[in-house]
């Protein structure tokens, strides 16, 4: 159900993107929705499967996604203290963390892991998140039409993989039942 959301969640992102203008202080919102979303989600699963091993690390990354999604969803009221350019590379740094991460395979979702599409599923995702922090720390306030389309891709390929993480994870559940049973 997890996959199902969160990949619900980015396909809707990506595809108001491509239908919104391309407001830098949208786009920024949109990123801190999806986080915010995703991190939400995140904790909760944390919460219900407390006998994992990679339970500290997921929640670790679930709370920090959080902060950071509030931050720049409340950007406003830090305005005084940091500009918008500098909640752009804010925001850079930290997806190109998360996808220098993904790479490494430090994020993963431990019922697939066994799944060998996975590396490919890692290896797509983290390089679009490395590049899109790239984008969001060199572009100009004004090259919007830029960042906005970096974050269509990001967010629909995200939102595609996560919906096929869904179906496998279904087809992996049925197959289990079945030869339980």
């Amino acid at each position: 159900m997890v996959f199902v959301v969160r990949g619900a969640v980015a396909l809707a992102l990506g595809l108001s993107l491509l239908a919104a203008g391309a407001n830098l202080s949208r786009l920024v919102t949109f990123v801190a929705i999806y986080w915010i979303v995703a991190a939400a989600l995140t904790l909760h699963w944390v919460a219900i499967h407390q006998v994992l091993p990679h339970r500290r690390v997921a929640f670790a990354a679930g709370l920090a996604g959080l902060v950071v999604g509030l931050a720049v969803a409340f950007r406003a009221l830090f305005q005084t203290l940091l500009s918008e350019g500098a909640f752009l590379d804010f925001l850079g740094v930290t997806t190109i963390a998360i996808g220098v991460l993904r790479l490494m395979g430090t994020i993963h979702d431990d019922q697939l892991s066994r799944d060998g599409s996975r590396r490919r599923y890692r290896l797509v995702l983290g390089t679009l998140e490395v590049l899109l922090g790239v984008a969001l720390l060199t572009a100009e306030q004004a090259a919007t039409d830029e960042i906005r389309l970096a974050l269509a891709l990001w967010a629909l390929a995200t939102g595609t993989f996560l919906l096929l993480d869904a179906l496998t994870l279904r087809s992996l559940t049925r197959n289990q039942t079945e030869n339980a049973t």
